[in-house]
């Protein structure tokens, strides 16, 4: 049922653009539609070790076909935070560049860096936001506020942080190896909570549309438990150990040297077709990230 719904869901879609006038050129309208936005929302900087400071690039652009003069205001703001995770400017961060961008035809694009300060004190990770106000010669777009998360450098569960290339010999006979890219962000509402996506790929989908698994860090003993069962597309299809288990947790062992991270974890794992037992999406041996 599944597939035959996503199928004419896709022959609908097709009908729809196939009705359209292909001879009718969109058309956007500077006047109107022009606008300022960053080109991402969210970014990671560490703060500096042993006066080494680490720098975060922000890019925003103006989005116009001719290329018109505009400007915006950026402000930093950490009024969205508890006072205990508010980064101060001066103190935990510095800002480069103008707090007000000019765009032109021969500028479209423009970067931001913030530079991170080492206060050498253990006190967690902190955040602020910066926010686009006042343009002038357009709109605002949908991305008008950068949250910048300064990861505290005396925290172990932060070098987890980052991309990873992922390899595991496959469970199913004869199938080659399986070697995908992987990244992990971490939940800053908790102290060990990391989020891993992909766990695997699967089923031909990209590894972005793998729903990310949560991940518990226990940095005391070196491991990183996932716990089974948790969706990873949809709600039919989940994470299970090879014995088709959905409950429990899978165990990875942790190895970070210097700034070399990577885990293994101590079993396999896959991805089970619902009530069709014995058939499977994806099933992997134990599976090794390895930090990029």
């Amino acid at each position: 049922m599944k597939v035959k719904s996503l199928l004419y869901t896709s022959l609908a879609a097709s009908l729809l653009f196939a009705s359209c006038n292909l001879n009718e050129q969109p058309v956007f309208d500077d006047a109107t539609q022009a606008f300022i936005a960053f080109s991402a929302t969210s970014g990671n900087v560490f703060e500096a070790v042993d006066g080494v400071p680490d720098t975060l690039k922000i890019e925003l652009y103006c989005a116009s076909v001719a290329g018109i003069s505009a400007s915006v205001q950026v402000v930093p703001t950490d009024t969205a935070y508890p006072e205990s995770q508010r980064a101060k400017e001066g103190v935990d961060f510095k800002i480069e560049g103008e707090s007000e961008i000019h765009f032109d035809a021969d500028n479209r694009f423009a970067t931001i860096k913030i530079v991170s300060i080492d206060n050498n004190v253990q006190g967690g990770n902190k955040r602020f936001d910066l926010v686009l106000t006042s343009p002038q010669g357009c709109n605002l777009g949908a991305n008008k506020r950068f949250t910048v998360s300064i990861l505290d450098d005396e925290d172990p569960v932060n070098m987890l942080i980052g991309n990873y290339t992922a390899t595991a010999e496959s469970a199913f006979q004869g199938s080659p190896a399986e070697t995908w890219s992987a990244t992990i962000e971490r939940d800053f509402e908790s102290e060990d909570v990391v989020y891993i996506q992909p766990i695997c790929e699967f089923g031909g989908l990209p590894g972005s549309s793998v729903t990310a698994v949560a991940a518990t860090v226990d940095a005391a003993s070196n491991t990183i438990h996932v716990q089974l069962g948790q969706p990873l597309y949809g709600t039919d299809m989940v994470l299970a150990d090879l014995n088709g288990n959905t409950s429990g947790n899978l165990i990875a062992d942790l190895y970070i040297e210097g700034t070399s991270v990577r885990f293994v974890f101590r079993s396999g794992y896959g991805v089970p077709v619902p009530d069709q037992a014995g058939y499977w999406y994806q099933a992997l041996q134990p599976a090794t990230f390895v930090k990029q």
